[in-house]
C-alpha cells in the first residue's frame, strides 16, 4: 500500500477504481477532482480517497516506447543512477556514496528504488508520468513547458541568483503568472520541481545545497528561513508540567508527567501533544508524530472536546531534541519510507528550538494558575502545599490540555504573527487574493502502518531458532528462508525489527523480498504478555537475585514473582499509586497488535479486522533494502 496519498494540484487520486486528477482543496476534509475519463468534476472526501485503484493490485507504469524521446533519455538517465541498488543489496553507507557520486540525496535513491520496484521498469522512474498519448505526448501543454525553460534559463542567464537556491514555490508563483498572462492552464508545484531537477542536470548545473545542508541554515532565535508554508519545519520538545497528579481511583498524589509537545514554525499552530508519567523516549516521540500527522477527530471525541484542530498530513522537516536517550538510527526507516527529514538541535543550543520552548514555558505559566501547582520552582512556591491542592488526574489534565491548546491558544492573536496560528495555518494552506496557498499536506493511506515505523527499531540476525532480542526469543515460519543469509561483505545479515514497548509480543519483522512486515509471537507461546517496563523490571529482580545476566526462563520466572508481589501488596504509598495509574495510562491506548485499521478521515465508525497473523499490513510496500545496518557489539 502505498506510504502517503498527494492532494496538490495535479496529483493523481482514486476513489475506488475510478481515476481522478486533484484540482484543489474545497475545506480540511473534501477537495475537488476531476475524473480524467470523462472530465467529470466531483467533490471527494478525504475518506473516499486512495493512492490507487481497488480492482487494481498495482498501477502499472508506461512502457518505455510509450514516452517521448525525451522522457526515454530521462527515464534511462534515473535508471542508470540506481542499477548499482537494483542488482545488489547495499547498505546505507553504500546509498550515501552511491547519491554522492550523482549529486542527489541519499533519499532520492530510496525514492527511486520504490518507484522502480512497483513494476521493474524504468518508465516508473518518470514522476507522475501516464502512457495517456502515445509517444511524444505530454501531460502539460507544450506552451506551458517552454514557458517553464525559459523562465529557468532568464535567471540562469542573468546570473543574478543561484537557481539552485531559489525556492520552488518562488519560481512556481513567477511561471504561474507567465501562464495566467498567456491564458495558459498553469503547472502544479510538483511539475515545476520535476522540471528544475531536469534542467539541472542537462546544465550540468550542481546544486549548492542539499537536504543536509539546510540543516545548517538555522539562525539564532530559532528563525527558519525555509518555513515558508505549513508544515515546512515542525519543532519538537519535551519538559516536566509544573503540576502534581492524582491516581484515577483514591485520588492521591503521584508527581509530575512529561508533556511532549509540537509546533509548526511557519504558522505558530501546535500541530500535537502527549501526554506520559514515562521520561522522554523514542516511543513517546513516536506517538507524538502520529499524533501530529493523523487527524484529530478521534483524539477530540474520546478526551471529549468539541474543537476545531485541523492539523494532519505529513511534514517536511522534524527539528527534534539531540538528547543523549535519543537514537537517529531509530527514525531512519521512518524517514526514508515517509519522505520525512529529521534534524538534531545541536546539544548546548537552545537557540535552535525557540519557538516550541517558549510555547512549553508560556503552557507551564498557564499551569500554575491551576491546584497542585509546583510552580516554577522552590522560592516561587513557597510554602504552597502542591501535593495537598492536586485534583487532576492524567486523563484530566490530557482534556485540560487540549482545550487550552485547540479552543485558546490556536485562536488567539499571535503577537508576532498579527493573527492566530489556525489562520495563518489555514492562510498557508487555501491562501488569499496576495498569497498562493500549498494546498493540503499528503495524508497517510495506512495508519497502522504508520505507526509501526515509528515504533523503536532493531537489527538483529536470523538464527535456527528464530530471532533473539534482549533475551527473549521469537520465532515464525517466514523466518526460515532469511536463516544464515549474508550482507554485501559476507557478514551475518541483519534485518529490521520494530517492537511495540506496550506489549513487546509481537515482534514486527520487515521482510526485504515481500516487502511486508510480519508478526512474530514468542517462540515459547506459554509465555505471559508483558510491557517493556515489566521486562525492565523482571531484570532488575534477576540482579537483586544476583543474577547478572539472566535468560529468557529466570526472566519470566521473575516477572510471576513480581506479579505476586503486586497482588499481594497494599498500594498505599505514593510510588504504588504512581505506577498503578502509568501501567493504567500505558494501557489507555491499545498497542498497535490490538488496534483495528482505520480510516481516520471516513464519516462512519466502520473499522476493517485487525491483521491477520501472517498477513500484510500494507499491500503495496516501498523498498527498503539498504536501509542502515546498526551494528552492535553483541547481540541480547
Amino acid at each position: 500500500m502505498a506510504q502517503r496519498i498527494s492532494l496538490k494540484a495535479g496529483s493523481i487520486v482514486y476513489c475506488g477504481n475510478v481515476e481522478y486528477e486533484v484540482i484543489g482543496p474545497v475545506d480540511f476534509n473534501s477537495i475537488k477532482a476531476r475524473n480524467v475519463i470523462d472530465g467529470a468534476i466531483r467533490v471527494l472526501t478525504l475518506g473516499e480517497l486512495s493512492a490507487r485503484s481497488t480492482d487494481e493490485e498495482k498501477v502499472p507504469a508506461a512502457p518505455l516506447n510509450c514516452l517521448s524521446e525525451e522522457e526515454q533519455k530521462i527515464a534511462l538517465q534515473r535508471f542508470e543512477i540506481i542499477k548499482p541498488a537494483v542488482r545488489n543489496q547495499l547498505s546505507r553507507k553504500k546509498i550515501e556514496e552511491l547519491a554522492a557520486q550523482n549529486g542527489v540525496h541519499f533519499t532520492t535513491i530510496y525514492r527511486m528504488l520504490r518507484e522502480y520496484g512497483k513494476s521493474a521498469t524504468p518508465s516508473s522512474l518518470l514522476p507522475k508520468t501516464h502512457c495517456r498519448g502515445g509517444k511524444g505526448q505530454h501531460r502539460i501543454d507544450q506552451a506551458v513547458e517552454d514557458i517553464i525553460r525559459q523562465h529557468f534559463n532568464a535567471i540562469a542567464e542573468a546570473k543574478l541568483v543561484d537557481i539552485t537556491k531559489v525556492s520552488i514555490q518562488s519560481l512556481q508563483t513567477a511561471i504561474q503568472n507567465k501562464c495566467k498572462i498567456a491564458g495558459l492552464k498553469a503547472p502544479t508545484w510538483v511539475t515545476v520541481a520535476e522540471r528544475l531537477e531536469t534542467y539541472l542536470k542537462e546544465q550540468n548545473i550542481p546544486r549548492q545545497r542539499g537536504r543536509r545542508k539546510r540543516r545548517q541554515r538555522l539562525t539564532a532565535g530559532g528563525t527558519f528561513p525555509d518555513a515558508k508554508w505549513p508544515l515546512d519545519v515542525v519543532q519538537i520538545d519535551h519538559t516536566p508540567l509544573d503540576l502534581i497528579l492524582v491516581d484515577d481511583k483514591d485520588r492521591e498524589p503521584i508527581g509530575k508527567p512529561y508533556v511532549s509537545l509540537a509546533i509548526d514554525v511557519y504558522s505558530r499552530m501546535v500541530l500535537g501533544f502527549s501526554l506520559s508519567f514515562d521520561a522522554p523516549s523514542i516511543f513517546s516521540v513516536g506517538q507524538l508524530i502520529a499524533h501530529c500527522i493523523l487527524p484529530k477527530d478521534h483524539f477530540l471525541e474520546s478526551v471529549g472536546v468539541n474543537a476545531r484542530w485541523d492539523a494532519f498530513g505529513i511534514m517536511r522537516t522534524l527539528l527534534l531534541d539531540n538528547a543523549g536517550e535519543f537514537r537517529s538510527e531509530d527514525f531512519v526507516p521512518f524517514e526514508e519510507e515517509y519522505w520525512v527529514e529529521i534534524s538534531w538541535r545541536p546539544v548546548g543550543k537552545p537557540e535552535y528550538g525557540g519557538h516550541i520552548e517558549r510555547y512549553a514555558k508560556t503552557l507551564n505559566g498557564k499551569i500554575h494558575d491551576e491546584p497542585g501547582s509546583t510552580f516554577s520552582g522552590i522560592n516561587d512556591r513557597g510554602d504552597y502545599p502542591s501535593e495537598e491542592k492536586a485534583v487532576y488526574t492524567i486523563d484530566e489534565i490530557e482534556r485540560w490540555l487540549t482545550v487550552l491548546i485547540a479552543k485558546e491558544y490556536n485562536e488567539e492573536k499571535h503577537s508576532e504573527l498579527g493573527i492566530s496560528p489556525r489562520k495563518k495555518y489555514e492562510l498557508g494552506i487555501f491562501g488569499d487574493d496576495k498569497t498562493v496557498g500549498i494546498g493540503l499536506p499528503d495524508i497517510v493511506e495506512d495508519q497502522e502502518r504508520l505507526k509501526i515505523f515509528l515504533l523503536p527499531t532493531f537489527w538483529r540476525t536470523i538464527q535456527r531458532e528464530g530471532v533473539k532480542l534482549d533475551k527473549i526469543k521469537y520465532f515464525h515460519d517466514i523466518l526460515r528462508h532469511w536463516v544464515g543469509k549474508t550482507d554485501e561483505n559476507g557478514n551475518a545479515r541483519k534485518f529490521l525489527f520494530k517492537r511495540d514497548p506496550r506489549k513487546i509480543s509481537p515482534l514486527y519483522f520487515f521482510d526485504p523480498d515481500r516487502k511486508e512486515f510480519f508478526k512474530l509471537p514468542y517462540k515459547d507461546l506459554t509465555r505471559p504478555p508483558m510491557t517493556i517496563w515489566e521486562l525492565q523490571g523482571s531484570k532488575k529482580r534477576c540482579k537483586e537475585k544476583g543474577i547478572d545476566d539472566p535468560g529468557e526462563q529466570q526472566i519470566f520466572e521473575a516477572y510471576a514473582e513480581r506479579m505476586k508481589i503486586r497482588e499481594e501488596a497494599v498500594a498505599k504509598t505514593k510510588q504504588a499509586r504512581r505506577e498503578r495509574e502509568t501501567e493504567r495510562r500505558r494501557g489507555k491506548n491499545k498497542p498497535i497488535d490490538q488496534t483495528d485499521r482505520s480510516n481516520a478521515f471516513a464519516r462512519t465508525d466502520e473499522q476493517s479486522a485487525p491483521l491477520d497473523d501472517i498477513a500484510s499490513i500494507y499491500d503495496d510496500a516501498s523498498l527498503l533494502d539498504g536501509v542502515i545496518v546498526k551494528k552492535t557489539s553483541g547481540e541480547e
